[in-house]
């Protein structure tokens, strides 16, 4: 795991499933953490509300993963 810090903003970044997973501190509402997730073909997503922590904001970028791979699969 790549950790950096930007403006202050501390990221992660993980590859799972041949997917990057960039997870950030972004206080919103009821959330702590961010998240973008980014194909092979560099096609992303980024979701504002990934968590209350950084281990749940993974946690729920995972799932959507693989949940994008078997959309893929059945089409």
């Amino acid at each position: 795991m790549q950790i950096q810090e930007e403006n202050m903003i501390e990221k992660s970044s993980e590859e799972y499933k041949g997917w990057k997973i960039e997870v950030g501190k972004e206080d919103n509402m009821c959330s702590n953490y961010s998240f973008d997730i980014i194909d092979s073909s560099g096609n992303g997503q980024h979701v504002k509300m990934g968590g209350e922590t950084r281990e749940r904001a993974l946690e729920r970028a995972k799932e959507m993963i693989d949940l994008e791979k078997k959309i893929e699969t059945e089409s």
